[in-house]
């Protein structure tokens, strides 16, 4: 019965996005909510459901309570957008160009761009004249307006606005410690600085970034979460959707190299092969066993950790490394403990990175 849901619960995100036409029979329609909240596609799967024949849709009363959660979910969204809207009017007031990382330039490759769940909004600031500390002038000019700013975390600043959590980057890999991520942190950079900031939300001083920096950016994403907490659907239909839509822009050759350059390629094949599975277009037999392993974890629970403190927070920072210890051995170029000793290095000796 579990499969069943799943399966069931797949064919209407198929739907969802115009994928698939074909209507799976639910029995369980509780079931195919609780997957839906937990994949973080409760407005897709809503999608798929509205595309079914009358006789196969959820029973009224389930129906409507979902109906009433999307409703809320595109309130949020226009809430959201409109804190943006103002947050990029004010920082082009101030002579800085506001990036948008992921958020807006995903959701507006789904259908209905509302119903992509977005949490916060994650922002890159440059000088759009002279050259200047962006990020600081940033947060300087977030903190004038009367909001608090937390600029404790070297690789970016957090603040809540009436309807929207940002996160300011000042960096936009986790590299601390890294030599690989450093790296790629440089190319990201190297490729945000060079725009010219052409490609803008129409109507709004927001930007977005080169389409190469967000086919990376959005790859690292992935990978990151899937080591730390575990991957969800949306992260996979994130990346199918935006890959899709950009599918000319991207040069395809390039970002296999950078791949390989910055350690993905293990992880990005299986994820690739996860999104094929998605579709529909791989079956469950001819994925390898470290691709089923990668598919449990997403159907299993986000491995969310307690935040803590002192001697505490390293015995768990410990523990959470050697339970991820089978990713890193099928996904990473890096044993587990590698990794923690990198991290502890890079926090002990690297606690304000710069780059060269």
């Amino acid at each position: 019965m579990l499969s069943v849901n799943r399966d069931s619960f797949l064919s209407l995100v198929r739907m969802g996005i115009g994928h698939s036409s074909a209507q799976p029979d639910v029995d369980n329609w509780q079931a195919i909510k609780a997957l839906a909240d937990k994949q973080g596609l409760t407005a897709v799967v809503a999608d798929g459901i509205e595309k079914l024949q009358d006789t196969k849709r959820p029973p009224k009363e389930l129906l409507l309570q979902w109906i009433g959660e999307v409703m809320q979910m595109e309130a949020r969204s226009d809430a959201q957008n409109k804190a943006a809207e103002s947050l990029g009017e004010l920082f082009h007031t101030n002579y800085i160009r506001t990036y948008v990382l992921k958020g807006a330039v995903i959701a507006e490759c789904y259908p209905n761009p509302k119903h992509r769940l977005s949490a916060d909004m994650d922002c890159f600031l440059l000088p759009s004249e002279s050259d200047f500390d962006a990020w600081s002038l940033g947060n300087d000019l977030v903190r004038a307006q009367g909001y608090e700013v937390g600029d404790g975390f070297y690789k970016n600043s957090s603040f809540n606005l009436p309807g929207l959590l940002v996160e300011n980057h000042r960096f936009m890999t986790p590299f601390r410690g890294n030599k690989k991520l450093r790296n790629m942190e440089k190319v990201l950079q190297s490729i945000i600085s060079a725009d010219e900031g052409e490609n803008r939300f129409e109507g709004t001083w927001l930007y977005r970034p080169p389409v190469m920096l967000s086919a990376l950016f959005l790859i690292e994403h992935a990978y990151s979460h899937f080591l730390h907490e575990g991957l969800t659907w949306r992260m996979v239909l994130d990346w199918i959707l935006f890959s899709k839509k950009h599918k000319k822009e991207i040069c395809w050759s390039d970002l296999d190299v950078l791949i390989d350059e910055f350690g993905f390629r293990k992880f990005y094949d299986s994820f690739y092969q996860l999104g094929a599975y998605l579709l529909g277009e791989q079956s469950f037999e001819n994925l390898e066993v470290k691709e089923r392993r990668m598919l449990d974890n997403i159907w299993a629970p986000l491995d969310l950790h307690e935040s803590l403190h002192g001697v505490k927070a390293k015995f768990q920072l410990a523990g959470n490394y050697w339970r991820a210890r089978w990713k890193y051995k099928y996904f990473t170029e890096m044993t587990w403990l590698r990794a923690l000793m990198e991290w502890v290095f890079g926090a002990v000796f690297d606690r304000h990175p710069k780059l060269d």
